[in-house]
Parts: C-alpha cells; structure tokens; sequence
C-alpha cells in the first residue's frame, strides 16, 4: 500500500507527494530488474528517478526536474508521449514509451579492427629474375635485380637491369629510395627515385627527391569512398535484417529506440537498402532508403594528398643517373560532404607551370559529375585544359561518358617539349545485364595534333554457358571503314587451377584461330604449364613448363612462330635474411616471415589455410608472399608433430610492415614424460602426497600411494626432488633413448638430502 505522508518538493505550486515505494518497472512490457524507488503525488502523477530513466537509456535533456529531499525526479505526467499505468496489488509500474525518447544506438557493419603492426626483424633480401633466350642463332642473357634492407623505420629498395647482347655487357640502375610507412597516420614518406601523384590536368612523373603522402593501403579495409547510413527505430529490443538491392547484407541486434546503421557494404554505384526490424512480439517494420556511392568521392572530412620535391628523372631504364631540372607537386583532395568532393593540383619546374582544380557529386537516383579544369604556362606560351564527367551504375545498368579538351599550348611538365596534348578525348559505354550474361557498347573519339585522328565504335558480350563462358568483342573505326575488329573468346575451367581455351579473331582482313591449355601454378610447391597453338594470319606453336619450389620459380618456353623458332629459360627467386636467419626463397616481393617449427622437419604450414610449405630440417620454413599490413594467419599442421610435443598454439597472426620479415617462432618442443616408482634409502616408498620438482621447470607433481609417481617436462639428464613433513631428497634420472611417448622407468632411489 503506498503511504500517503507528506514529503518536501523544491518546486513551487508543486502537488503533495506520498512517501517512496518499491515498485517494479516495466518498459513497453520488458521488465527492467530491479526495483525502482517511486513517488506518487496527489494529483495521480508519478515521479520517477532521474538516475533510473537514464539508466532505462531514455533521454532526460530538457525534462523539468523535481528535487525531492536532494534527490531529482522526473515526472512522467509532464513527459509527452509517455504512458504509465499503477497496480498496487501487484505493487508494479508499467511504462508505455515511445521510441524517439530513447537514446540513439549506433551500429557499424564495418570489419573488426586490424591488430597492432608486428615490428620487423632488421635483415634485407635479394630478389632475382634470369632470362635466357636462343632464337635466330642469336642469345642473350637478361636480368633484373632488387636489393632491400629493411628494419622498424622501414624499408630501403634499390633495383637493377642488366644483360649480355652482341657481346656487350649492361647493366643500368633503375630505381633507389627509402620508405617510411605510418599505418597509425594512414601516410608515408620517401626519400630518393619515386613517382609523382599526377592530378587535374598534370602527368606522373618519375624524379627524384622526396615525396609525402596520404596511403590508405597501410590499413586494408579502410574505406575512403562514403557509404549510406539508414536509420530505424525499435520501441522493444529488436533484431535487424539488412537488404541490399535484395541481399540479405548482414543481421543485427538493436536496443529499443532510434538506431543507424553505417558503413553499410555497398557495392559501387546506386541501389536501395532495406530494413527489417523484428521485435520480440514478432512484429515487422520495413525502412528502405535509395543510396548512390561513388569509389571518385571521400568520405565527409578526409583527405587524400601527395606532395612532392626533386628532379625530373630522364631517360628512365637507359641511363642510370640522368636527372633534370628541379621540380615541385602537390595533390590535395577533401571531401568537403559525403556527396560532394574536390581535388586542387599544382606543379612547376623553372619553364613551366600548371594549376588545376576539380570537383565531384554524387546524386541519389541520378548519378556522380565530374568537372575540372587547369591551365598552364610554358615555352609556348599559355594554355588551358577543360573536361566532364557523367557516371550511373546500378545492378541493371551502367553508363558513363566523359571529355576533356585541351588547347595548343597546353602543358605540363611530365609532357616532352616536342608532343602537344590530344585536342578532344571522348568516350561513353553503356552496359546491363541480361539472361544469359550480359551486354554493353562504347564510344572512343581522340583528335590529336601529332597523332592520326581516332573514332570507334565498339560492342561486348559475355554469355554464360553450362560449362565454361564466351565473350564476344567487336570494334569498328568510323573512320576506316577497312578497321574492324571481330574476336570470339571461349574458357573452360579444368578444376581450380586449369583452364582451357580458344579464340577467334578478325582484324582488317585476316583471321587467327587461337587455342590454348594452361594450369596456373599452386600457392605452395608444384607444377604448371601452359600449350598453345595458333594459324591464320599467326602460325605460332608455344609451350610453357613452370616449376615452383621453396627456393624459386623455374620455367622452360619453346616458341615457333611463322617458322623462327626459339627458346628460353628462366629463374626466379631470393635470398633473404631476417633475425640472423640466411635463407632461399622465391621471389620477395611482398612481406614475409620466417616460421621456426622446433627442430622438426616436414611439418606443414599454412597462411589463411593455404598450405605455402614444410619445414626443412632446421625446423624452419619461409613464407614468401604475405599481406602487407594485414592480417596473416600462419597456423602447422599439429598432427606433424610427435604427440610429446609441446607448442605455442597451432595458429599465430602477424601483421607485417610492406617488403619486411618477421619471424614467427611456435616454440615446439619435445616434452617427455615418463611413470616410475621412488623409494627412500630404507627402502620404503616415497610418501603419499610429497611434492615432486624436477630441476630447470616451474611446477611440482605430487607422488601417488606407493611412490608411484608422474614426470613431465624430461630431458635426456635430469635431477628430481621430493619434499614432505619438513625432510627432502633427491636422485638423477636418465631417459633411455625411445620412441615411447611416456615410458615406464621403474624404481630410482631417493638419497635423502644433509640439512
């Protein structure tokens, strides 16, 4: 019964209130645990506990307090939308509330996040490509080189091409510089021969000096691109299916009120995205929302920029130190609004300079624009340079055209002084889906000043077939009539790494019949090969033998081809070291580690379940090509190893800086164990209970009636103890060599220790 004495409210006109009472609450019929200590006022309303409507998840900003003796109270006549309803007889409170009133929850159907970086063993590697080739009773000898070394502050990469012609040796030095990568900062730094970053109307440009950049590929997954973000609401806890364009995309758990939704896995372009929500009493709500999302755009607030400082590299891959004028870039791209991004670029040496600026939208329903425009200043004089865009993707149709036009004098200074910029490039497809695969058309028209004029008109289809695909392309100049250009393209798969197939092609009046077989060489270890054959206006014969091992990749081609034939032989691998671990491997080019298995040979190893090797018999294996930045899972084969081993876990990740090694121990080793019975010097069994240390291991066993006695953790010599009531001893234990995995040792001597 509640008691109806008075107490003292803070609030002026306030109504009388009766003394608190225990009530248990209910909210939208979900009982909420523990009582709640309620006050009923005269005039029937209820005051309820500020701290427990917060804890509710119910929002309590701009609701007029009532301090009651210090305490605050809301009262929920004064709350509109709220419905509550008294049962003295069950001594309960049932609240009716509707769901806008509770606080937002906020789901994100990103992936989960990448662990820490795994620092890298300081080390280095040297990758090598070796082509030999006979053909027309001439040989040649070619090579590319690359040396790395690399430690935690990154990684430094030199790369060379050589090779023996006619007699003459060469060898050029292509490229040299010093990377540092900050996944933290999603940005890198290098120092020495890199590539500009291009832009609105600029050119890459290969220089050298430094460069200093946003790189999202340090965190894989990161998206830049904005994707939609649905909102719903639940007034019960609800579960949520997620639809796109009809997919079921994922399934969630939501709390009672309103909730979103983002980073929703869209694919590019437009679509809608569907909301079920399914509350405990059964009932549905459907929320659909339409979406355009366009890979061009950034992401509300983030930015993309490259920027850069050197000289202009000349005669790449024939000189190895020819360097230019000094030159300056700088890229910068923000997403001003999710629907709404601009990129600005600037670059100069002393006789010429560009600016350019561009901005993309996207709109729901339509599609994204593309506008920019620059212009330079050179010896010619002044320029300026102008293009659109127009894209529309959904999962029915796809179109898009875009045209940049360019006058005389414009420049930049990737460009060489003696080429000017194509007048008009133009271009537009169309492409959809359809029963049996699907189709699309294009449209290519390039005007050039120096260059004959190019316009065409092409057509494709892709058409699915029980077993296998045909693509079919057809390309006609508008121009030549006699330019045309006919290919049919069948492939059928042979299981997962073979395939088969066969072409037919017409260009301006000849035909070529093409067929070919090829399986594709394994993740780890094994065979590949490619045959092919070819007649009609090519008559070519050729065939391919790939082996791939540990320790590189090694290839045979012969060729016949309109009579000539030729041979050629390959090798590819590197040398690699890493934690004071020198090893052959195939070619580093990637990120990889060196695995150490114990002592054991034969045991097999697997990145995310792909079986890459064994270990040799150092107990070591090499794993050549892991995901920069990501997550690699490297997990043996358990059942390689004796059953008296002990490891680390049969599965450990890593995630590796870009061209470094780490090194991945699982610590195996071989722990023996053995039953045997112990005896004191009278010869009367070790007392029940005694506890038993074996010397060099943290732990002690405890002796069974009788002496009997279990040990674990043996080598080959070994000194045990026993303990008990305050006396001790101990006595040397020798394991036989057996292939036993817990032998039976018998009785041993425990001489008891002086004090």
């Amino acid at each position: 019964m509640l008691l109806a004495s008075p107490l003292h409210a803070e609030s002026a006109n306030a109504p009388a209130l009766m003394q608190p009472a225990l009530l248990g609450v209910s909210v939208n019929g979900q009982d909420q645990g523990d009582p709640v200590a309620v006050i009923r006022t005269t005039d029937g309303g209820v005051l309820i506990p500020r701290a427990a409507w917060a804890a509710w998840r119910l929002k309590n900003a701009g609701l007029r307090e009532t301090i009651v003796e210090g305490d605050s109270y809301l009262s929920l006549k004064d709350i509109r939308g709220v419905r509550f309803r008294l049962d003295d007889a069950t001594q309960t409170l049932a609240l009716t509330i509707p769901p806008e009133l509770f606080g937002a929850s906020r789901l994100n159907l990103a992936g989960p996040a990448l662990q820490p970086m795994t620092a890298s063993g300081a080390g280095g590697f040297l990758n090598y490509d070796v082509l030999a080739e006979r053909s027309a009773g001439r040989s040649s000898l070619n090579a590319a080189l690359e040396l790395g070394v690399f430690a935690h502050g990154g990684v430094g990469l030199n790369t060379m091409v050589g090779g023996w012609h006619d007699g003459r040796m060469s060898l050029v030095r292509l490229a040299t510089n010093w990377t540092i990568d900050d996944p933290a900062r999603r940005r890198s730094l290098r120092l020495g021969d890199s590539i500009s970053g291009g832009g609105v109307g600029g050119t890459p440009v290969r220089f050298g000096g430094i460069q200093f950049g946003s790189n999202f590929a340090v965190e894989p997954g990161y998206i830049t691109q904005p994707l939609p973000t649905i909102r719903g609401s639940a007034a019960l806890p609800s579960v949520v299916d997620i639809y796109i364009n009809n997919n079921l995309a994922g399934r969630r758990d939501v709390a009672p009120g309103p909730f979103s939704i983002t980073d929703l896995p869209v694919v590019t372009g437009g679509g809608d995205v569907q909301l079920i929500v399914r509350d405990t009493l059964g009932r549905e709500t459907l929320v659909t929302q339409s979406y355009y999302a366009a890979p061009q755009l950034l992401r509300a607030g983030l930015s993309s920029y490259s920027y850069e400082v050197g000289f202009l590299r000349r005669d790449y891959a024939v000189s190895s130190n020819d360097y230019g004028p000094l030159m300056a870039s700088a890229t910068h791209r923000i997403g001003i609004s999710d629907a709404l991004t601009a990129e600005v670029h600037a670059e100069a040496t002393r006789s010429v300079q560009q600016v350019g600026a561009s901005a993309t939208i996207a709109l729901v329903g339509i599609g994204a624009f593309s506008a920019s425009g620059a212009a330079s200043r050179g010896p010619d004089g002044t320029g300026a340079l102008a293009g659109v865009a127009f894209e529309h993707r959904t999962p029915w149709l796809s179109l898009g055209a875009t045209a940049e036009y360019a006058t005389a004098r414009y420049t930049s200074v990737g460009f060489a002084r003696d080429y000017r910029r194509g007048a008009l490039n133009a271009q537009a497809f169309v492409g959809m889906p359809v029963s049996f695969g699907s189709v699309g058309l294009s449209y290519l028209r390039r005007d050039s000043r120096d260059q004959p004029d190019i316009e065409l008109i092409g057509a494709n289809a892709t058409v699915r077939l029980p077993k296998g695909a045909l693509h079919i392309t057809a390309r006609q100049s508008l121009l030549d009539r006699r330019d045309t250009a006919i290919q049919l393209f069948f492939t059928l798969p042979l299981g997962q790494q073979a395939s088969a197939s066969t072409s037919v092609q017409y260009q301006s009046g000849q035909s070529t019949l093409e067929a070919d077989i090829q399986r594709n060489l394994p993740v780890g270890e094994g065979i590949g090969y490619r045959a092919s054959v070819s007649t009609g206006a090519v008559r070519r014969i050729d065939g391919v033998l790939s082996a791939q091992t540990s320790t590189g990749n090694y290839q045979i081609e012969v060729v016949n081809t309109n009579g000539q034939s030729g041979v050629r032989v390959g090798a590819s691998g590197g040398i690699g070291l890493v934690g004071g671990n020198v090893f052959a491997s195939r070619t580093l080019s990637q990120s990889f580690a060196v695995v150490h298995v114990g002592h054991f040979k034969g045991v097999r190893v697997y990145v995310d379940n792909q079986l890459v090797g064994k270990t040799n018999g150092a107990g070591v294996a090499v794993l050549p090509r892991l995901r920069p930045f990501d997550r690699n899972n490297i997990r043996i084969e358990l059942g390689d190893l004796p059953l008296d081993t002990r490891v680390t876990g049969g599965e450990l990740s890593v995630r590796p800086y870009n061209r470094s090694g780490v090194l991945v121990d699982f610590k195996a080793r071989r722990e023996r164990s053995a039953t045997l019975t112990v005896r004191l010097e009278d010869g009367t069994a070790l007392p029940d209970g005694a506890a038993v240390r074996v010397e060099g291991t943290t732990g002690d066993f405890v002796s069974a009636p009788g002496g009997d006695l279990y040990l674990s953790g043996l080598r080959d010599r070994n000194v045990v103890s026993a303990h008990w009531g305050g006396k001790s001893c101990s006595f040397s234990l020798d394991l036989p060599p057996s292939r036993e995995v817990q032998p039976e040792l018998g009785q041993h001597v425990c001489h008891a220790e002086t004090p």
